[in-house]
Protein backbone atom coordinates (compact mmCIF):
# COMPACT_ATOMS: atom_id res chain seq x y z
CA UNK A 1 0.00 0.00 0.00
CA UNK A 2 1.39 3.67 -1.08
CA UNK A 3 1.69 5.16 2.09
CA UNK A 4 -0.40 8.62 2.30
CA UNK A 5 1.49 11.99 1.97
CA UNK A 6 -0.05 14.58 4.57
CA UNK A 7 1.76 16.96 2.68
CA UNK A 8 -0.59 16.57 -0.43
CA UNK A 9 -3.31 16.07 2.01
CA UNK A 10 -2.93 19.28 2.79
CA UNK A 11 -2.85 20.92 -0.36
CA UNK A 12 -6.20 19.25 -1.27
CA UNK A 13 -7.80 20.48 2.18
CA UNK A 14 -6.81 24.30 1.33
CA UNK A 15 -8.34 23.64 -2.28
CA UNK A 16 -11.41 22.68 -0.77
CA UNK A 17 -11.66 24.95 1.78
CA UNK A 18 -10.68 28.36 -0.41
CA UNK A 19 -12.57 27.00 -3.84
CA UNK A 20 -9.98 27.12 -6.23
CA UNK A 21 -6.47 26.38 -7.11
CA UNK A 22 -5.15 29.58 -7.05
CA UNK A 23 -6.59 30.86 -4.02
CA UNK A 24 -5.08 27.65 -2.22
CA UNK A 25 -1.67 29.00 -3.80
CA UNK A 26 -1.49 32.14 -2.38
CA UNK A 27 -2.34 30.60 1.16
CA UNK A 28 0.64 27.52 0.82
CA UNK A 29 3.17 29.68 -1.00
CA UNK A 30 3.45 27.50 -3.60
CA UNK A 31 2.68 27.62 -7.59
CA UNK A 32 -0.53 26.70 -9.05
CA UNK A 33 1.30 24.15 -11.49
CA UNK A 34 2.85 22.72 -8.72
CA UNK A 35 -0.26 22.57 -6.50
CA UNK A 36 -1.85 20.81 -9.44
CA UNK A 37 0.35 18.36 -9.76
CA UNK A 38 0.17 17.63 -5.74
CA UNK A 39 -3.21 17.04 -6.04
CA UNK A 40 -3.33 15.01 -9.02
CA UNK A 41 -0.76 12.44 -7.38
CA UNK A 42 -3.48 12.70 -4.47
CA UNK A 43 -5.88 11.41 -6.51
CA UNK A 44 -3.87 8.48 -7.89
CA UNK A 45 -2.84 6.97 -4.74
CA UNK A 46 -6.18 7.06 -3.58
CA UNK A 47 -7.61 6.04 -6.92
CA UNK A 48 -10.37 8.13 -7.63
CA UNK A 49 -11.00 12.05 -8.70
CA UNK A 50 -11.49 14.01 -5.60
CA UNK A 51 -12.82 17.37 -7.25
CA UNK A 52 -15.40 17.44 -10.89
CA UNK A 53 -14.81 21.08 -12.88
CA UNK A 54 -18.03 22.61 -13.91
CA UNK A 55 -17.04 25.75 -15.87
CA UNK A 56 -14.45 27.24 -13.76
CA UNK A 57 -15.37 26.13 -10.22
CA UNK A 58 -14.24 23.12 -8.84
CA UNK A 59 -16.55 20.90 -7.06
CA UNK A 60 -16.07 17.94 -4.80
CA UNK A 61 -17.02 14.65 -6.48
CA UNK A 62 -18.55 12.22 -3.91
CA UNK A 63 -14.97 10.42 -2.62
CA UNK A 64 -13.95 14.15 -2.21
CA UNK A 65 -16.49 15.03 0.35
CA UNK A 66 -15.74 12.11 2.39
CA UNK A 67 -11.80 12.75 2.06
CA UNK A 68 -12.31 16.70 3.07
CA UNK A 69 -14.32 15.29 6.06
CA UNK A 70 -11.46 13.14 6.68
CA UNK A 71 -8.82 15.74 6.42
CA UNK A 72 -10.47 18.56 8.20
CA UNK A 73 -10.38 16.23 11.46
CA UNK A 74 -7.03 14.60 10.78
CA UNK A 75 -5.73 18.79 10.66
CA UNK A 76 -8.35 19.56 13.45
CA UNK A 77 -6.51 16.90 15.90
CA UNK A 78 -2.92 18.82 14.44
CA UNK A 79 -4.02 22.22 15.74
CA UNK A 80 -4.79 20.49 19.04
CA UNK A 81 -1.55 18.52 19.26
CA UNK A 82 0.49 21.95 18.51
CA UNK A 83 -1.44 23.67 20.82
CA UNK A 84 -1.24 21.34 23.49
CA UNK A 85 2.43 21.13 23.67
CA UNK A 86 2.67 25.23 23.20
CA UNK A 87 0.77 25.42 26.35
CA UNK A 88 3.62 23.10 28.54
CA UNK A 89 5.19 25.38 30.79
CA UNK A 90 7.35 25.19 33.50
CA UNK A 91 5.67 25.16 36.59
CA UNK A 92 7.71 28.22 37.77
CA UNK A 93 5.28 30.07 34.45
CA UNK A 94 2.01 31.23 34.95
CA UNK A 95 -0.59 28.77 33.16
CA UNK A 96 -2.28 30.32 29.89
CA UNK A 97 -5.91 30.78 29.45
CA UNK A 98 -7.13 32.47 26.02
CA UNK A 99 -10.38 33.95 26.10
CA UNK A 100 -12.84 35.20 23.38
CA UNK A 101 -15.12 38.14 23.86
CA UNK A 102 -18.10 38.39 21.35
CA UNK A 103 -17.66 42.45 20.12
CA UNK A 104 -21.45 42.82 21.38
CA UNK A 105 -20.79 41.46 24.36
CA UNK A 106 -20.66 44.50 27.38
CA UNK A 107 -17.28 44.69 28.33
CA UNK A 108 -17.49 44.69 32.20
CA UNK A 109 -18.64 41.67 31.73
CA UNK A 110 -15.39 40.28 30.48
CA UNK A 111 -13.36 42.82 33.02
CA UNK A 112 -14.99 40.72 35.70
CA UNK A 113 -14.07 37.57 34.34
CA UNK A 114 -10.34 38.34 33.91
CA UNK A 115 -10.30 40.21 37.29
CA UNK A 116 -11.77 36.60 38.67
CA UNK A 117 -9.08 34.26 37.37
CA UNK A 118 -6.57 36.79 38.10
CA UNK A 119 -7.51 36.86 41.32
CA UNK A 120 -8.02 33.20 41.96
CA UNK A 121 -5.11 31.87 39.88
CA UNK A 122 -1.57 32.34 38.94
CA UNK A 123 -2.33 32.56 35.28
CA UNK A 124 -1.34 34.30 32.12
CA UNK A 125 -4.85 35.79 30.50
CA UNK A 126 -5.28 37.00 26.82
CA UNK A 127 -8.16 38.43 25.86
CA UNK A 128 -9.42 38.41 21.91
CA UNK A 129 -12.13 40.13 20.48
CA UNK A 130 -14.23 39.56 17.05
CA UNK A 131 -18.08 38.54 16.18
CA UNK A 132 -19.48 35.49 17.11
CA UNK A 133 -18.68 33.30 13.58
CA UNK A 134 -14.41 34.24 13.92
CA UNK A 135 -14.56 33.24 17.50
CA UNK A 136 -15.95 30.04 16.89
CA UNK A 137 -13.46 29.49 14.40
CA UNK A 138 -10.91 30.27 16.06
CA UNK A 139 -11.94 27.94 18.78
CA UNK A 140 -12.16 25.19 16.36
CA UNK A 141 -8.51 25.88 15.76
CA UNK A 142 -7.92 25.16 19.79
CA UNK A 143 -6.94 29.31 19.37
CA UNK A 144 -9.49 29.74 22.50
CA UNK A 145 -10.07 28.55 25.22
CA UNK A 146 -13.64 29.80 26.12
CA UNK A 147 -15.82 32.38 24.34
CA UNK A 148 -18.21 34.92 25.63
CA UNK A 149 -21.05 35.45 23.51
CA UNK A 150 -24.52 37.26 23.30
CA UNK A 151 -25.69 34.23 21.14
CA UNK A 152 -27.34 30.80 22.29
CA UNK A 153 -24.72 28.39 21.51
CA UNK A 154 -26.23 25.62 19.48
CA UNK A 155 -26.79 22.29 21.17
CA UNK A 156 -26.32 20.30 18.54
CA UNK A 157 -23.20 22.01 17.84
CA UNK A 158 -20.34 18.96 18.14
CA UNK A 159 -17.53 21.63 19.11
CA UNK A 160 -19.10 22.88 22.23
CA UNK A 161 -18.02 20.91 25.46
CA UNK A 162 -19.93 22.86 27.86
CA UNK A 163 -22.22 25.82 27.88
CA UNK A 164 -23.28 28.22 30.87
CA UNK A 165 -25.16 31.43 31.09
CA UNK A 166 -23.48 34.32 32.87
CA UNK A 167 -27.01 36.91 32.62
CA UNK A 168 -30.07 37.46 31.23
CA UNK A 169 -31.19 40.86 31.69
CA UNK A 170 -33.87 43.46 30.54
CA UNK A 171 -32.63 46.08 27.59
CA UNK A 172 -32.88 49.10 28.48
CA UNK A 173 -33.09 51.93 25.86
CA UNK A 174 -30.57 55.03 27.35
CA UNK A 175 -29.66 58.49 25.49
CA UNK A 176 -27.77 62.14 26.84
CA UNK A 177 -29.50 63.62 29.09
CA UNK A 178 -30.33 66.42 27.25
CA UNK A 179 -32.96 64.17 26.23
CA UNK A 180 -34.73 64.11 29.49
CA UNK A 181 -37.48 66.30 29.08
CA UNK A 182 -38.93 63.91 25.92
CA UNK A 183 -41.52 61.47 26.87
CA UNK A 184 -41.79 57.89 25.77
CA UNK A 185 -42.37 56.21 23.07
CA UNK A 186 -42.32 59.29 21.69
CA UNK A 187 -38.46 60.29 21.74
CA UNK A 188 -38.16 57.05 19.21
CA UNK A 189 -39.49 59.20 16.65
CA UNK A 190 -37.65 62.86 17.48
CA UNK A 191 -34.47 61.13 18.31
CA UNK A 192 -32.02 59.45 15.98
CA UNK A 193 -30.89 55.91 17.06
CA UNK A 194 -27.46 53.97 17.07
CA UNK A 195 -28.38 50.30 16.81
CA UNK A 196 -26.08 47.15 17.09
CA UNK A 197 -25.17 45.17 13.42
CA UNK A 198 -27.80 43.14 12.16
CA UNK A 199 -26.13 39.82 13.42
CA UNK A 200 -26.21 40.91 16.94
CA UNK A 201 -28.92 39.08 18.56
CA UNK A 202 -29.79 42.34 20.11
CA UNK A 203 -30.44 44.21 17.08
CA UNK A 204 -32.68 41.20 15.97
CA UNK A 205 -34.71 41.12 18.74
CA UNK A 206 -34.78 45.16 18.67
CA UNK A 207 -36.12 44.91 15.65
CA UNK A 208 -39.26 42.98 16.60
CA UNK A 209 -39.71 45.09 19.23
CA UNK A 210 -40.52 47.98 17.09
CA UNK A 211 -42.22 46.32 14.28
CA UNK A 212 -44.41 44.85 16.85
CA UNK A 213 -45.42 48.01 18.27
CA UNK A 214 -45.10 49.69 14.59
CA UNK A 215 -42.52 52.29 15.31
CA UNK A 216 -40.27 53.81 13.10
CA UNK A 217 -37.02 55.35 13.56
CA UNK A 218 -33.75 57.18 12.25
CA UNK A 219 -31.25 54.84 12.46
CA UNK A 220 -28.37 56.73 12.23
CA UNK A 221 -25.57 54.30 12.78
CA UNK A 222 -24.91 50.32 13.02
CA UNK A 223 -22.11 49.71 15.33
CA UNK A 224 -20.64 46.55 15.91
CA UNK A 225 -18.35 47.38 19.32
CA UNK A 226 -20.55 48.03 22.19
CA UNK A 227 -17.91 50.57 23.95
CA UNK A 228 -18.25 52.76 20.70
CA UNK A 229 -22.06 52.24 20.89
CA UNK A 230 -22.06 53.97 24.08
CA UNK A 231 -19.74 56.55 23.57
CA UNK A 232 -21.84 57.82 21.12
CA UNK A 233 -24.98 57.65 23.58
CA UNK A 234 -21.95 60.00 25.93
CA UNK A 235 -21.43 62.42 22.78
CA UNK A 236 -25.17 63.01 22.27
CA UNK A 237 -25.40 61.14 18.75
CA UNK A 238 -28.82 59.10 19.82
CA UNK A 239 -30.49 56.42 21.72
CA UNK A 240 -29.08 53.32 22.40
CA UNK A 241 -30.38 49.85 23.39
CA UNK A 242 -28.04 47.97 25.70
CA UNK A 243 -28.28 45.69 29.06
CA UNK A 244 -28.48 47.99 31.92
CA UNK A 245 -25.66 46.71 33.72
CA UNK A 246 -23.71 47.79 31.04
CA UNK A 247 -24.68 51.77 31.70
CA UNK A 248 -25.12 51.56 35.37
CA UNK A 249 -22.78 53.36 36.61
CA UNK A 250 -23.61 56.35 33.65
CA UNK A 251 -26.82 56.33 34.64
CA UNK A 252 -26.41 56.92 37.84
CA UNK A 253 -23.33 59.59 37.50
CA UNK A 254 -26.02 61.46 35.83
CA UNK A 255 -23.99 61.18 31.86
CA UNK A 256 -26.94 59.21 30.71
CA UNK A 257 -30.28 58.83 31.49
CA UNK A 258 -32.74 55.80 31.12
CA UNK A 259 -35.64 56.36 28.65
CA UNK A 260 -37.08 52.88 29.03
CA UNK A 261 -36.61 49.96 30.61
CA UNK A 262 -38.11 47.12 27.63
CA UNK A 263 -39.82 44.57 30.22
CA UNK A 264 -40.10 41.87 27.06
CA UNK A 265 -36.96 42.28 25.50
CA UNK A 266 -34.07 40.83 27.18
CA UNK A 267 -30.09 40.30 26.37
CA UNK A 268 -27.91 36.74 27.59
CA UNK A 269 -23.96 36.51 27.90
CA UNK A 270 -23.29 32.53 27.54
CA UNK A 271 -19.83 31.19 28.10
CA UNK A 272 -18.62 27.79 26.04
CA UNK A 273 -15.54 25.84 26.05
CA UNK A 274 -15.05 23.80 22.89
CA UNK A 275 -14.19 20.07 22.73
CA UNK A 276 -10.58 19.02 22.64
CA UNK A 277 -8.65 16.32 24.13
CA UNK A 278 -7.13 18.27 27.13
CA UNK A 279 -9.38 20.79 28.27
CA UNK A 280 -7.66 24.04 29.90
CA UNK A 281 -7.88 24.08 33.83
CA UNK A 282 -8.61 27.41 34.05
CA UNK A 283 -11.49 27.16 31.54
CA UNK A 284 -13.12 24.87 33.56
CA UNK A 285 -12.42 26.63 36.71
CA UNK A 286 -14.01 29.60 35.44
CA UNK A 287 -17.23 27.64 33.95
CA UNK A 288 -17.33 25.91 37.82
CA UNK A 289 -17.03 28.70 39.92
CA UNK A 290 -17.25 32.59 38.12
CA UNK A 291 -20.77 34.04 38.35
CA UNK A 292 -21.60 37.57 37.48
CA UNK A 293 -22.92 40.12 39.84
CA UNK A 294 -24.84 42.55 38.07
CA UNK A 295 -25.12 45.74 40.47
Amino acid sequence: MVPLNYNQLYYFFKIAELGSIAAASKDVLISSPALSMQLKELEETLGTPLFSRIGKKLVLTEAGTIVHEYARDIFKLGFELKDTLADRRKTSERAKIEIGCQDSVPKHIADSLLTFLISNKSCRVILREGNREELISMQNEFKLDLILTNSLPQTKDSSIFETKILCKENIVVVGHPKFKNLKWPQCLKEIPIILPTYHSSTRQKVDIFLKENNLTVDVIAEVEDKATEIDLALNGNGLIFVMKSSVATLIKEKKLIEMKELSNVYEEVWMCVGKRKLLNPLALFAMKNFTLSLK
